[in-house]
């Protein structure tokens, strides 16, 4: 699954920065661990902490439903390259669209993306490829042939994307959106915490 944090300009961007940096320095005072506060080895209250403190800025996550994919796709691993590609691609053409449709963005507008993935999870084809597969389909469509359809571009104007792959020991939104993410996972994984999703200003997609 993938999951993170949403923004349009960079001072919202910030904003949500400085307040994760404060809210880890905060718990980091009282903890000490003297290492990334990864989720996996946080306590809830801690995890709920860290959460709340950039909860209000725009979120999406996407889910894999792995009993739902072919054995053919799981069991190469090109192919769950490709297939995780393909989420992602998915929800970001899905933010973009709902961004457009709502007026925060408009089609004719030239439009500089910028996406911020873990390290830990560069696919193997390398970033050139999925990063010109994103513009591609955002500013010219694309065609599937197999199903005779054709998706029509988001944008008319200028597109820029350019995909980083960061270490998320030195990138607290990458820390944010790791606490995010076991957040989903979970409301998944434990019964009686579907509400875990209830997240304003969350979009949660599931594939396939």
């Amino acid at each position: 699954m993938y999951a993170g944090f949403v923004f349009f300009d960079r001072e919202t961007r910030d904003c949500a920065k400085r307040k994760y940096t404060k809210a880890l320095k905060d718990l980091d005072g009282k903890l000490k661990l003297g290492r990334e506060y990864k989720a996996a080895f946080l306590a809830g209250k801690h995890k709920r902490f860290l959460f709340n403190s950039v909860k209000e800025f725009q979120s999406l996550s996407m889910v894999v439903k792995l009993d739902r994919v072919y054995n053919s796709i799981l069991s190469d691993l090109k192919s769950r390259c490709r297939f995780k590609d393909y989420v992602l691609k998915r929800g970001i053409k899905q933010t973009l669209e709902d961004a457009v449709n709502n007026r925060i963005i408009c089609k004719e507008d030239d439009v500089e993306l910028v996406i911020s993935i873990d390290e830990q999870l560069t696919a193997t084809n390398g970033y050139y490829s999925l990063q010109d597969s994103i513009k591609e389909e955002l500013k010219y469509g694309i065609t599937n042939f197999d199903y005779s359809k054709v998706h029509k571009p988001i944008f008319t104007g200028n597109v820029s994307v350019r995909v980083m792959y960061c270490d998320s020991s030195k990138n607290h939104l990458i820390q944010a959106s790791d606490i995010l993410a076991n957040r989903i996972r979970a409301s998944y994984c434990k019964e009686d915490v579907g509400h875990l999703r209830e997240i304003v200003n969350h979009k949660n997609l599931t594939f396939p």
